[in-house]
């Protein structure tokens, strides 16, 4: 295809209303799939892009550079994708195929010990590489045959303390493996972002809202 920047990024429109939430997609080119949404950007897939995804972040929010230097300090781990080229606000990243543990909570497929393992491993392997892994949740890692993988890394400079993985951890091992490893539930939509919501607000009232948005 003649070029990313003129056949997807100028013509789509993304937009973030809220840091919390998912962006607002629009106007998404013939051709383009639209592959995922995050709270700063959005991820599509195109037929011609073997292997291959774009990440554009939102008209209104920054980080792309982080997120570039990020990508540079891991190089290559089978946990991580791979950044294969950029522009002002894209990245073109390997494709990294699965179901994010939020998507597996709602089919009811059931999350190995195996995918904690791995996303484990692949946290120790970033901070050896001298960066900070934050922001890792169920929506940030997916998994594809017993394994996990990590598919944002845009916070990993960030300089707080992040709890949600050991948050995930914690009701992963007290509620969900006693449970889902002999009955594998599908949860509704409803209720999954009551939890979210409900975590939200968790995090504004121990603080740690107030003190990641002063060191941000």
């Amino acid at each position: 295809m003649s070029s990313i920047k003129q056949d997807l990024v100028d013509i789509v429109k993304i937009y973030s209303k809220d840091p919390f939430d998912p962006v607002y997609v629009s106007s998404i080119p013939q051709g383009w799939t639209l592959h995922g949404k995050g709270n700063f950007a959005a991820v599509f897939s195109h037929p011609s892009l073997k292997g291959k995804v774009v990440k554009i972040y939102a008209e209104n929010r920054n980080g792309i550079v982080d997120e570039i230097t990020v990508y540079k300090k891991l190089g290559q781990h089978k946990a991580y994708s791979k950044l294969e080229e950029y522009g002002d606000r894209y990245l073109v990243l390997k494709k990294l195929d699965g179901i994010t543990l939020y998507q597996a909570f709602k089919k009811g497929v059931f999350i190995p010990n195996s995918v904690i393992s791995d996303v484990d491993k692949a946290i120790n392997y970033a901070i050896q590489r001298g960066l900070n892994p934050t922001d890792i949740h169920g929506k940030n890692v997916i998994m594809n045959n017993g394994h996990g993988y990590i598919v944002d890394v845009s916070d990993f400079l960030k300089p707080y303390s992040c709890p949600k993985w050991k948050h995930f951890k914690f009701a992963y091992y007290t509620f969900y493996l006693p449970v889902f490893r002999r009955l594998h539930l599908s949860l509704p939509n409803w209720f999954l972002e009551r939890i979210r919501k409900g975590y939200q607000l968790y995090l504004r009232i121990s603080g740690f809202r107030k003190k990641q948005k002063n060191l941000d």
